[in-house]
């Protein structure tokens, strides 16, 4: 709603001769910045998706974990709308990579995989959009994925990657280096609920 008053009250400054009572009609304030009606504007999309984003992360329970020896791993393509941030598929695997390993979760290989029951692996997607400089708006979403069959008639069979777990975080970063902290924090989450319902009796 602030958005599209935001554009009723630009063109109330163009168009002032027309309408001698524009300022008091639309609510407009003559000495507030642009720039601060626009920031304002983006912290309160930037709350909005925050707590979208912890709405859902409750919605799948850890037992989904149990048995669980270890993941594949797929780096969806990287959207970035921006020209400020130097951040790219390999580096965020490399990334990945480094963190399950100090975390002892287990990588399998694609032909690891191949042969596993359900074929589970985690699926990083990020995406990236330039706000004002040096803010950007990003997403981070975790996502474990395994091959399951649906029921359906005799004879007939369906399987598709399904997600059994799943996490995401979107906030504001004015550097890539914010977006791997997130990163980290969301691997540690599955490492912590992956070891913790996997305990060895």
């Amino acid at each position: 709603m602030e958005g599209s008053l935001l554009d009723i009250k630009l063109l109330g400054q163009f168009h002032e001769p027309y309408f001698p009572n524009w300022g008091r009609k639309l609510n407009f304030v003559p000495e507030m910045p642009f720039r601060r009606i626009r920031m304002k504007y983006v912290a309160s999309v930037a709350l909005a998706l925050f707590s979208v984003a912890a709405i859902g992360e409750e919605e799948y329970s850890e037992s989904l974990l149990q048995g669980l020896q270890g993941v594949g791993l797929e780096v969806r393509p990287l959207h970035v709308r921006s020209n400020h941030f130097d951040l790219d598929e390999a580096i965020l695997e490399q990334h990945v990579m480094a963190q399950l390993d100090e975390l002892q979760v287990r990588v399998f290989s694609e032909g690891e995989l191949e042969v596993l029951p359900g074929r589970p692996y985690l699926e990083l997607g990020v995406n990236v959009a330039h706000a004002q400089r040096p803010s950007h708006l990003y997403s981070v979403t975790l996502k474990l994925r395994e091959m399951a069959a649906l029921e359906r008639p005799k004879n007939t069979s369906v399987s598709m990657a399904l997600s059994t777990w799943e996490r995401e975080s979107m906030g504001i970063a004015n550097c890539p280096e914010a977006i791997l902290e997130t990163v980290d924090r969301m691997i540690r989450i599955f490492s912590q609920e992956l070891h913790s319902i996997n305990v060895e009796e």
